[in-house]
């Protein structure tokens, strides 16, 4: 390298479009990819010999920033991995977390990327900035760690393909959420509209454009965890066959009519599925309301529905999607909702 190097890469956001729950009894799920870009700059700068490798970690949208020597960053992988070691022990009651500090996700990043290619000694200041809505489910950590690697890999000329991406970030990410299904990072790495089967069947379906506009609503973070809610939904309807083939129904039925452009069956899907999410009680009364009186905005093609895990209790539930020939804009401010119009990604947007 020369004495300095500056690099910067983006990935977009994720969205679940249908079948968010559904998807660990057998259905399949839509997951897209959305143009809320995270961008990731490194800049490399040479150090006098004996100071190995320096992380300057800048994070401004948290407003936090840290530099660690050699030895700090890795003595804090040191500790990262013997939380990663407890939390995935059996006899562990209680799951504390793994990251105790947001640069830390950025460490086993480059601590990961190290073990696979070594790291040139010398200043990494890594700065990373996102449009992404934090904790509504929209895979901002996966983000940072596709940003982040990506930027890296970059900076020490290495090609990463597109499957040794995928297989790096979904054990990053094992750090952070305790267990990834991979479903985050390969929607980001797709850059498109994919239809997921767990464990990890993808099928990337190459759609552009949504049948209708579309318009993402911010309810508020949830009061209850995704592991909250999946435990609920399994405690009261897992064996509940019945309801699983109906959610399958309607995944396809948005997938097919969305590939036909046909926007009254998609209307109605979304609909169903939003019905459906009501059911199995992942949807606050307050956001029901609203997605109420969405539907009822420009029928009969208006429809919303909660997009992610929703939540089993408070008054917020994330990401509501919404789509219709207008924006909601006067309800959404009576409510006092963040608005957002919503485009799927666009390739040439960004590398």
């Amino acid at each position: 390298m020369s004495s300095t190097k500056s690099v910067q890469c983006q990935v977009p956001s994720k969205l679940i479009l249908c079948g968010e729950h559904a998807v660990l009894y057998g259905s399949p799920a839509l997951s897209v990819a959305i143009n809320l870009p995270t961008l990731c700059k490194i800049e490399w700068q040479a150090l006098p010999i004996g100071h190995g490798c320096e992380l300057l970690i800048d994070l401004p949208d948290l407003q936090h920033i840290r530099r660690y020597t050699s030895r700090q960053w890795q003595d804090q992988m040191l500790e990262i991995e013997l939380r990663f070691s407890e939390f995935h022990q059996p006899s562990s009651a209680t799951k504390n977390a793994i990251l105790l500090d947001p640069t830390q996700l950025i460490i086993v990043c480059m601590a990961q990327l190290n073990r696979w290619h070594p790291l040139t000694e010398g200043l990494w200041h890594i700065r990373i900035h996102s449009e992404n809505w934090l904790k509504r489910g929209m895979g901002s950590s996966a983000a940072v760690i596709l940003a982040t690697l990506k930027a890296a890999a970059a900076q020490l000329a290495l090609p990463l393909k597109e499957a040794q991406l995928l297989k790096l970030a979904s054990t990053i990410e094992n750090y952070q959420h305790g267990r990834s299904s991979g479903l985050d990072p390969a929607t980001l790495l797709a850059k498109d509209v994919i239809e997921f089967h767990a464990p990890n069947s993808i099928h990337r379906l190459g759609l552009k454009l949504f049948p209708l506009p579309a318009w993402l609503i911010d309810t508020g973070e949830a009061q209850s965890s995704t592991a909250d809610c999946v435990k609920q939904v399994q405690q009261n309807f897992a064996d509940d066959n019945a309801l699983w083939q109906n959610f399958t129904k309607v995944v396809r039925q948005i997938k097919h009519a969305w590939q036909a452009q046909t926007v009254n069956e998609f209307t109605a899907g979304i609909r169903q599925n939003q019905q459906l999410l009501e059911h199995i009680g992942v949807v606050p009364t307050k956001v029901q309301a609203l997605i109420k009186r969405l539907n009822q905005l420009e029928p009969p093609f208006a429809c919303a529905k909660v997009c992610g895990a929703g939540s089993v209790s408070g008054d917020a539930a994330g990401v509501v999607i919404y789509f219709g020939y207008h924006a909601p804009t006067k309800l959404c401010h009576e409510m006092g909702y963040k608005l957002l119009a919503l485009s799927l990604y666009d390739s040439t947007q960004g590398t």
